[in-house]
């Protein structure tokens, strides 16, 4: 199974749409029919507060993404619908050929993905995709990963929706660390990669492995590299203030907004 050679980070929100989808479907074909995929916002919207704003911003990254699925074949309409009183929004891929219908479940909360409305339409989907996308930006937020450990009612339900969705085949995200700005890079089947701006402002690999690294696998990178390089601690703290102060437009930060 030839995967081909891997994908760099991506410069705009058209190309990691477009790597979302491929990878999406490289995984479905590999027999994940239930996926998480993350996407970069912060191009689309900076701010943190504002969900409905978040969601008004960012909808065309998702609606991109679905569009993109299937490599764009036989798509007939892609229908949206808000489906609680929140953010959570169903994108629902139609297609001409019904195997090839998928739905998006973008920004999706917890009680969402755990009522007897969505458990129901999980299965009654069978073998056709159906991705979570961004469930970390969730009005009730919460991560695959953490096996159920974000949902607080005590059931198996939170547990089990993490493990039908585990497969995380796109995620891409930039967040400050340990006073680094760092970004999470993950292509299916590929490695996840973890990549930090140096001082100079320019991004280096700090590490790659098969899971999504943990917090102390992240922070021994880190050390690593600050040994390595003879990073001083000031000098870290002056460049984060130097982001925070600029806080430059995404497009001038090099990830252009696609059209």
């Amino acid at each position: 199974n030839d995967v081909g050679p891997r994908p760099e980070l991506p410069n705009s929100t058209e190309l990691m749409c477009r790597q979302a989808a491929e990878s999406v479907m490289r995984a479905y074909r590999d027999g994940y029919t239930r996926q998480a995929v993350r996407l970069r916002l912060d191009a689309a919207y900076s701010g943190q507060e504002d969900l409905k704003a978040l969601l008004k911003a960012t909808l065309p990254l998702a609606k991109s993404f679905a569009t993109k699925l299937w490599n764009g074949e036989a798509l007939r309409d892609l229908k949206t619908s808000l489906v609680d009183d929140d953010v959570t929004t169903l994108l629902y891929r139609e297609a001409d050929n019904a195997l090839m219908d998928a739905a998006v479940l973008y920004l999706p909360s917890r009680e969402v993905v755990t009522s007897p409305k969505f458990t129901n339409f999980f299965q009654s989907m069978g073998d056709r995709l159906v991705v979570v996308t961004n469930t970390e930006n969730a009005a009730a937020g919460w991560r695959v990963e953490n096996m159920g450990a974000d949902f607080y009612d005590g059931s198996d339900l939170g547990l089990e929706v993490c493990k039908v969705f585990q497969q995380q085949s796109y995620y891409y995200q930039l967040v400050p660390i340990n006073n680094w700005q760092v970004t999470f890079f993950r292509v299916y089947p590929h490695p996840w990669e973890l990549w930090i701006e140096d001082l100079e402002f320019n991004l280096v690999k700090l590490g790659e492995s098969e899971r999504k690294p943990t917090y102390d696998q992240i922070m021994a990178w880190m050390e690593a590299y600050e040994e390595r390089a003879g990073v001083q601690a000031f000098q870290k703290v002056g460049k984060l203030l130097r982001d925070n102060q600029e806080k430059l437009d995404p497009n001038e930060a090099g990830f252009a907004v696609g059209t």
